[in-house]
């Protein structure tokens, strides 16, 4: 009964859908894209890799580079279903392999199957399409999840999530990346191996490679730097209640989610002399600087002592991943329920989650008077990142024994 629903839903939506585009412009834009969209050569493939938006993309990329060395590219085919997803990754070195995932309608799998017929699927993180998954399996390709992260109330093991448990159960190796997840799937009938996380390769990668910048250098001096990252409002608001406290010894870099903010911001802190990093006249007598252009922030990290990320006050919490891997002691908002590795890092000691404003304050304050103990929790976040390191080469060499 769910087959033939499905079937019939994904079959008339593609009908729909233009129909709503006529009213919808991003609808509107989100087929025009699609159809327009790269093509890869077509030909048989032995690893195909699906995520379904730039964040999923991220944590493929990985494998993506172990999959693929010296640049060969022939053996993979990447898909991907969100637009924001598919722009970012369109310019990195795999476009040339890149697609759109088609409507996962009847026709559209069997005309994909037979384009790129792959040994291999590789799932990221979660998006479960169910024909594609079901087709493959019957045409005997081994599907692979990587990184899975599972719930209680995740909709596999709702009743109506049944049929998705079932495809779950045939596949050829799951892999999450926390132990809770792989004892959930257990417990429901699935085999399941915490292998890891890939974006702790992920931003290792990132740091062997990041950029210096001598100006921060001596923009940060001998003092202690808070990188407040991927700010909003909240944690701009945060940031001048500590500069209130007039800490000498501290160096504050302000980098917005959007930089389109950078003089909102600029004029919020009016009353400590922010420069913005763009117009290049700052130095140690500063205090507040604001980085006010794309391509820095990974970078930036490699200066922070401290770093206060943004979006945990809205539940839309940005990388912490990149800033722990420096040894940053971390500070977000409280709403990180669906961010576990926010509570892991708490539970390790180098991050804090704030839930008042005034501990928050006092908290950065104290360490800024206790180098040491500074030091030792900062050496807790390096630590733990290093720990994390290898998950990759564990999950590619059990995919690549021989199909």
């Amino acid at each position: 009964m769910f087959r033939i629903g499905y079937t019939v839903t994904t079959y008339v939506a593609q009908y729909v859908l233009p129909v709503a585009a006529l009213i919808s412009p991003k609808l509107k834009d989100f087929l025009h894209q699609r159809k327009h969209a790269n093509q890869p050569l077509k030909g048989p493939v032995k690893f195909w890799i699906h995520a379904a938006s730039l964040g999923e993309y991220e944590m493929a990329l990985p494998l993506l580079d172990k999959l693929a060395p010296n640049g060969n590219l022939e053996d993979i085919l990447i898909t991907i279903f969100s637009p924001s997803g598919y722009t970012q990754a369109l310019k990195g070195k795999y476009a040339s392999r890149l697609m759109y995932l088609p409507l996962d309608t009847a026709a559209n799998v069997s005309q994909f199957y037979h384009d790129y017929a792959p040994q291999k699927a590789i799932f990221i993180r979660y998006d479960f399409w169910f024909h594609f998954i079901n087709e493959g399996q019957k045409r005997g390709v081994d599907f692979y999840l990587v990184n899975g992260r599972f719930r209680p109330n995740h909709f596999v093991f709702a009743w109506h999530g049944k049929p998705y448990l079932q495809l779950l159960k045939r596949f050829k190796g799951i892999f999450t990346s926390d132990t809770k997840s792989a004892i959930l799937l257990t417990d429901n009938g699935v085999a399941a191996a915490y292998l890891g996380d890939t974006r702790f390769d992920r931003v290792d990668a990132i740091a062997q490679t990041a950029t210096r910048y001598e100006d921060i250098e001596q923009f940060k001096g001998n003092r202690k730097l808070l990188m407040v990252g991927s700010s909003w409002e909240a944690e701009e608001l945060l940031t001048a209640q500590l500069l209130e406290r007039k800490l000498d010894n501290l160096a504050i870099v302000i980098a917005p989610h959007d930089l389109k903010r950078a003089n909102e911001i600029a004029h919020k802190l009016h009353e400590f002399s922010p420069k913005k990093y763009t117009e290049g006249v700052f130095n140690a007598s500063d205090q507040v600087l604001i980085l006010d252009t794309m391509g820095m922030l990974s970078s930036m990290y490699q200066y922070a002592d401290f770093a206060l990320i943004g979006g945990g006050f809205s539940g839309a919490l940005h990388n912490i991943l990149e800033p722990a891997v420096w040894g940053c002691y971390l500070s977000f908002g409280p709403k990180i329920s669906k961010f576990p590795e926010a509570q892991e890092f708490v539970d390790q000691g180098f991050a804090m989650v704030i839930n008042s404003d005034e501990t928050w304050v006092k908290q950065l304050s104290h360490l800024l008077a206790s180098p040491q103990e500074c030091a030792h929790l900062k050496q807790k976040a390096t630590d733990y990142c290093a720990s994390q390191l290898g998950s990759t080469a564990r999950i590619v060499n059990l995919m690549s024994q021989p199909v």
